[in-house]
């Protein structure tokens, strides 16, 4: 018999909904408090470079990373989310270090992007390793595995260096890697979307939700630069207070919520409504918000002939 079937983490969560065995009412409840008030913390304490390092070619570096290791999704959402925290911290640390020498400033900073650049993979490689610990995954991907896979890569690291640059992940962030996801918030809605209203196919949504999730985070900047556009009503997203936004962009309630009411859009639009008005009772988004956001998630991740004209 295969061992994985028995001890393995399930491929999707078991949506208990009503049943006695299942979270209760009060304990959805209060898990829907502390992720809101999670959400308003981080949005106060927002950098505006947030999001530099989780979008596009990155993101995408990081899900096939975590495709050949066959990870489940929460270590793939935490992994990018610790790479976008990490990598912020570590290349403003750098900048401020090269422009404190002075003259020859710019040379200087060309040779360190060429550096980043040149580490990248490594870096992806070890947010996994640490993602992949702090999920308490049975298959954690050990720095002897993360070297493996840098060599069959092509890239010449030892099993030192990553190791080295593990610790310097997690000495840079203060340890602090127990941190909420787009996926913690998406999963809580869900859950409580299928306890209020046993009619939802919440297993279904799920599973196309995080399709819509690695596809929003491979096309971030072009889907938020949008959402500012139709928010602010301008024609350009250089605008100067787009540095405002930057508290948009780390509202990971209304991101589950908007994935959640594209999904329920793509999957049956005729029960689109229903859903995005349940998610706007639980969260307190308004429906138009959440209509907003979805509806540039369908545009963007959806090529326009292949979409279903009312």
């Amino acid at each position: 018999m295969d061992q994985s079937r028995i001890f393995g983490t399930p491929l999707s969560p078991i949506f208990n909904m009503r049943h006695s065995w299942g979270m209760s009412a009060e304990l959805l409840e209060d898990t829907l408090y502390i992720l809101a008030a999670e959400n308003e913390r981080a949005m106060k304490s927002a950098d505006q470079a947030i999001g530099w390092f989780k979008h596009g070619k990155a993101a995408e570096m990081l899900f096939l990373v975590c495709e050949e290791f066959k990870l489940p999704p929460e270590v793939r959402y935490l992994a990018v989310e610790t790479l976008d925290r990490f990598l912020m911290r570590h290349v403003q640390h750098l900048y401020a270090s090269v422009k404190g020498k002075g003259q020859g400033s710019a040379a200087e900073w060309s040779r360190v992007e060429g550096q980043l650049q040149k580490q990248m993979m490594l870096w992806v490689l070890v947010c996994v390793v640490v993602a992949s610990k702090v999920a308490s995954h049975y298959k954690i991907v050990t720095p002897g595995k993360a070297c493996r896979f840098l060599v069959d890569a092509g890239h010449n690291f030892t099993r030192s260096e990553v190791i080295k640059s593990e610790m310097k992940v997690l000495k840079t962030l203060n340890f602090n890697l127990s941190v909420p996801s787009p996926l913690t918030y998406l999963e809580t809605l869900l859950e409580i979307l299928g306890h209020n209203d046993s009619s939802v196919e919440v297993k279904v949504l799920h599973a196309t939700s995080l399709k819509v999730l690695d596809l929003t985070y491979m096309q971030r900047h072009l889907v938020y630069n949008k959402l500012y556009m139709m928010a602010t009503r301008s024609n350009t997203p250089a605008s100067p207070d787009r540095e405002k936004f930057v508290t948009v962009e780390c509202d990971l309630m209304l991101l589950a919520v908007a994935v959640i009411g594209a999904t329920s859009y793509i999957l049956d639009m005729t029960t689109s409504d229903k859903v995005i008005d349940q998610l706007g009772c639980i969260t307190r988004i308004p429906g138009e918000d959440i209509v907003d956001f979805a509806t540039i998630l369908v545009e963007c991740l959806i090529p326009s002939d292949l979409r279903i004209i009312q």
